[in-house]
């Protein structure tokens, strides 16, 4: 079996995410599993590993839970962080612009240039286009957009000026800003995008459902593990919920809502 966390796997939390993983393991144990992986994966292709038979847990984004793995990977549990832009399960995405810039609304990203991390990305892209349709931008009126691969590289063109704005899940933004605030010097919050249930813990389809059962009570014993309390607030782990996966369904309808207004693509 594998197992990771790769959604908020900064380089500088690696030593903390271990150690989630450590005490994770040992509910997930005390729950009944067996073949626990010692370690984490950390993988090179994230869908390959999302959708390998052997996995046991990982963290997917929620845009492609609802497209890409639909139907073909077993949700199981939502956390809740803490973190400005979380409410509960639902989190939400800032609109980062440099500071010195003179964008004082939503709808002055016209003519300019946006960095999204991917188009498969709920918080960098889907949600993206769903704001820009609510402020009247009309897809095509911006100078151009540049795919960066991450949102801290989304972040790092926005301060370079290469772009002029991008958006950033509030939980990324709130570790990047405690872990490397000199990458955020001289950008500013300017507007915050509509809310989306935040990214789920997934395991395989393949897994015996009474695993699914131990997988969920491991998951919420280490949520609850006091031991665990200053690992999970070094990673802003806050809660766990066991949503009705159709809430996950607003994702589908922010992208309905921004193709309605022409933005299938960011450009």
């Amino acid at each position: 079996m594998i197992a990771a966390l790769p959604m908020y796997d900064f380089p500088e939390l690696r030593e903390v995410t271990d150690a989630f993983w450590e005490g994770l393991r040992g509910h997930l144990a005390a729950a009944g599993l067996t073949g626990i992986p010692s370690a984490l994966t950390r993988p090179a292709d994230v869908y390959a590993h999302w959708l390998d038979p052997q996995l046991l847990l990982s963290q997917t984004c929620g845009f492609p839970l609802t497209h890409e793995l639909k139907g073909k990977v077993r949700y199981l549990a939502t956390p809740g962080y803490e973190a400005p832009g979380c409410d509960g399960s639902t989190y939400r995405s800032f609109v980062i612009v440099r500071a010195v810039d003179d964008i004082q609304r939503g709808g002055d990203l016209s003519s300019r240039v946006v960095a999204f991390n991917g188009a498969d990305s709920q918080s960098g892209c889907n949600v993206l286009k769903h704001y820009l349709a609510g402020q009247g931008i009309v897809n095509g009126l911006l100078r151009g957009a540049i795919e960066s691969g991450a949102h801290r590289k989304s972040v790092a063109l926005v301060k370079a000026g290469l772009a002029d704005f991008c958006a950033v899940d509030c939980v990324s933004w709130t570790l990047l800003t405690a872990l490397a605030p000199n990458e955020v010097v001289g950008l500013r919050i300017l507007d915050q995008t509509a809310p989306a249930p935040c990214l789920p813990f997934i395991t395989s389809r393949a897994l015996p459902v009474e695993d699914v059962a131990s997988l969920r009570t491991g998951l919420s014993a280490a949520f609850n593990d006091d031991d665990l309390a200053p690992v999970r607030e070094k990673l802003l782990l806050a809660s766990l919920t066991v949503l009705d996966e159709a809430t996950y369904d607003v994702i589908a309808e922010q992208e309905m809502s921004a193709k309605r207004a022409g933005w299938a693509r960011v450009a």
